[in-house]
């Protein structure tokens, strides 16, 4: 797990009351970037004749024994030349140049301003340019290389710019489409459609706090907002030496603002967002982008590149095992299991806990357990699988496979491919609300089509938006490729990943049938959660809610077969018996970034392709109602792990024991176990909030609320007080509600305290002509219900 962004902490605070569905507990990387795909990385061919420097250069600069690879394009004529560099092993790209002299052959540019100014001064020689690098006192030697190719290009993230700040302390990226400002002291960013401004700047301060509010008398002096809530975080990074996070009182409630900074050698680092609630939904990955994305230029990065990880010995295996029983305990995780595998074995096999409350046998790795969206990768998989046999190719239009596909957007109906439907880059945003309501009258075909009445979050490619319904869409379409046929897409999908994954890997007990689970007998109690963070049983049949989209995150497992995927997926696309499940070239079309997460995680085709300490990772966590999966390896030194629980949102849990095995297989400084700290006591902090400002329901303010209501997108609903709890049926659940009263709470707000929705906001409101409505969300996943005569 790893924390970067005071952002991020403060997510939890603004997120679990009303304003949405709650997601999984997502953490975000706080290390540097994936390398460049080596792909993308041109290789220098030096023409010897070039004696200007317009073009682009690429070499390294050499110090202390180490490389860092630069590529330098320039601009212009000799005496009127511009230019920026791009740093790819430090995420940076397209960083302005400046002070460019070109007196041949004498060459000199510039980088940055102030304290971390960069200079570069050399001599072109047949199509070389050698010379010194200077910065804050370090000297080092660079060599350019003109390169007869196009420019290289950057990882496919939307951190295709940055921010450098004018004293040179750091960077930070500019998302896709946004744009910057340099204002006098600080930098604002701004979201397309000016809904988000994001101010970054450094000031001078004793802790991290003090410079908060110094910035705020840098951005406006007349600032007066009252802090609602202010939190001492661990530091957000090793180095750092404390971050402190404010969420201010704005009077608003679709109006957040909040203030974060780290402190480094008497100097803060401070970013204040200002935000429409709508824009802070639709956008929340580009606001990841930039809170994950500060590069501190007096900060060490962390790169564990090339080393090599320790054996997993027995001392090893035993300290992790204790380690799993005291994060249970401290987390109250009913049950878990994990596997390890390594170079091709399965070399640990473990349950922890019991299968439920009325049943004490102790959980396998053979017990059932769901996977969640953890799923969604044998979904691309088998996409792969269906390209190495000709049946589609990865940019083959959708409606050339199935014809019924449509979108929002006409135009773009015709050109998403193939791998669009899997990318979250489309800007079809998360839907789960229709999902749930509408859970037992959808089949598959119904989620195909759902999918034109969803309006876009944002435009195509421009943001990370992560949708259930487009994954199940593109199993359904891999169904329909492998000889399924409009009205069979579900049985179509699970025949063929059946035949084409499951199988040849050797996943015996891997299923999407609940009958074959409860015949079997050997499955793990989900656990569902209510609004206060207590998990208690919930009835097996809740997890049917998700079967409609069955492909994205309906898949039962057991930890060993993820294990044998695990090795599957580490031998690139061949099985542990040996059989070629997948081509290589394919099975790693997966692995490919599409669309920046964070400044240093990226989504792939059904993965997050991610970093720890500079190591390639590929992961992707799963929740359902009532379990939590992760799944995750590092390719480069054939390791990798599965954590299942049946607790809802463990994912704290399951992400610490994958980073806790990291920090142990590379000898890593234990910083987990902090952090983890740190957001249990958040989290802890909000619910005992929630359960302090749950009023009593006043039968008289609810009765005339009382009755039938129907909202286009989610159906009928119907309220009804029975023993002075007031009831919300949606059919498909029901959910008892109580009025919530804290300070940010909105106009007669009410929170559903138990599943299947738990912490999901709704209002009692009336509109302009006087009569009852039910208002459920808020900002841009907002939903009103009217009343059925």
């Amino acid at each position: 797990m790893k924390i970067r962004s005071f952002l991020m902490m403060a997510l939890v605070a603004l997120l679990v009351v009303g304003c949405a569905v709650p997601m999984q507990w997502t953490t975000v990387p706080q290390t540097q970037v994936d390398p460049v795909p080596s792909e993308l990385i041109v290789e220098p061919v030096v023409d010897a004749a070039r004696t200007d420097l317009a073009g682009r250069w690429q070499g390294a600069i050499s110090v202390m024994g180490t490389e860092l690879e630069i590529i330098v394009n320039f601009s212009g004529e000799d005496d009127a030349l511009a230019g920026t560099i791009d740093i790819p092993q430090q995420n940076a790209f397209g960083i302005p140049l400046h002070s460019i002299r070109f007196d041949a052959p004498s060459v000199h540019f510039e980088m940055l301003e102030g304290l971390g100014s960069a200079a570069f001064d050399g001599e072109l020689d047949a199509g070389v340019i050698t010379g010194v690098f200077r910065q804050s006192g370090i000297e080092a030697t660079f060599e350019l290389v003109a390169v007869d190719a196009e420019p290289v290009a950057a990882p496919p993230v939307d951190a295709s710019q940055i921010y450098a700040d004018p004293s040179g302390l750091f960077t930070v990226p500019i998302p896709t489409n946004w744009t910057v400002e340099a204002s006098e002291g600080y930098g604002i960013l701004a979201s397309p459609d000016d809904g988000i401004l994001v101010y970054v700047l450094t000031v001078p301060a004793e802790s991290a706090l003090a410079g908060i509010e110094a910035a705020w008398e840098i951005i406006d002096p007349d600032f007066d907002l009252e802090p609602q809530q202010t939190q001492q975080a661990p530091p957000s990074r090793p180095g750092l030496e404390e971050t402190f996070v404010v969420v201010y009182r704005t009077g608003d409630p679709d109006r957040l603002v909040i203030a974060g900074a780290d402190l480094l050698e008497g100097v803060a680092y401070v970013q204040i967002v200002d935000a429409e609630l709508a824009a802070f939904q639709q956008r929340m990955s580009q606001i990841q982008i930039i809170g994950t994305g500060w590069v501190f230029t007096q900060l060490d990065q962390e790169d564990l590149t090339g080393v090599e990880p320790l054996p997993l010995s027995e001392e090893l295996l035993a300290e992790l095992e204790a380690y799993i029983v005291e994060k249970m305990e401290q987390m109250e995780v009913p049950a878990a299991v994990v596997s390890i595998v390594r170079d091709g074995e399965i070399v640990f096999a473990q349950g922890f806990g019991v299968h439920g409350p009325e049943d004490d046998r102790p959980v396998t790795p053979e017990t059932h357990f769901m996977i969640g969206s953890t799923g969604k990768t044998m979904t691309t998989m088998l996409m792969a699988a269906l390209v190495d046999a000709g049946l589609l190719d990865w940019d083959t239009p959708v409606v050339e496979i199935l014809p019924q596909f449509s979108v929002a957007d006409p135009e773009l109906t015709q050109t998403l491919t193939v791998r669009n439907l899997v990318c979250a880059c489309t800007g079809v945003p998360r839907r789960d609300l229709e999902l749930v309501f509408n859970a037992f009258e959808q089949e598959a075909e119904d989620v195909v089509e759902e999918l034109a009445t969803y309006e876009f979050f944002t435009d195509f490619g421009e943001a990370f938006q992560y949708s259930n319904q487009m994954v199940a869409t593109g199993g359904y379409m891999a169904g329909a490729a492998d000889g399924g046929e409009w009205g069979n897409l579900f049985d179509a999908y699970v025949q063929s990943l059946q035949e084409r994954i499951l199988e040849p890997i050797g996943m015996e007990n891997t299923t999407l049938s609940f009958e074959e689970v409860v015949a079997r007998g050997d499955y793990a109690v989900p656990y569902g959660q209510n609004v206060m963070g207590e998990l208690y049983p919930i009835p097996l049949d809740v997890e049917k809610f998700l079967m409609p989209i069955a492909p994205a995150g309906a898949h039962w497992s057991t930890s060993l077969d993820m294990a044998r995927y695990l090795i599957t997926q580490l031998n690139r696309g061949v099985a542990p018996d040996g059989t070629r499940v997948v081509s290589e070239e394919n099975l790693a079309e997966t692995w490919e970034p599409q669309i920046a997460i964070t400044a240093d995680a990226s989504y792939g085709l059904g993965w997050i392709v991610d970093d720890y300490k500079g190591l390639l990772m590929l992961q992707h966590s799963g929740n359902t109602f009532g379990f939590t999966s992760d799944l995750a390896f590092l390719p480069d030194a054939g390791i990798g792990v599965s954590v299942l629980t049946n607790g809802r949102v463990t994912n704290l849990f399951n992400e610490a024991v994958r980073t806790r095995l990291w920090e142990m297989l590379y000898d890593q400084e234990p910083l987990i176990d902090t952090q983890i700290d740190f957001a249990l006591e958040s989290m802890r902090s909000s619910y005992e909030s929630i359960a302090r400002d749950l009023g009593e329901v006043d039968a008289a303010e609810v009765e005339p609320f009382l009755g039938r209501y129907t909202n286009p997108a989610l159906g009928e609903i119907t309220l009804s007080l029975a023993e002075d709890r007031l009831l919300f049926d949606a059919g498909e659940f029901a959910a008892t509600l109580r009025p919530y009263e804290g300070e940010d709470a909105r106009e007669s707000q009410y929170l559903m305290v138990d599943m299947a929705l738990a912490g999901l906001g709704i209002r009692l409101v009336t509109d302009a002509a006087g009569d009852p409505i039910v208002v459920l969300g808020a900002g841009a996943i907002e939903y009103t219900f009217t009343p059925i005569e």
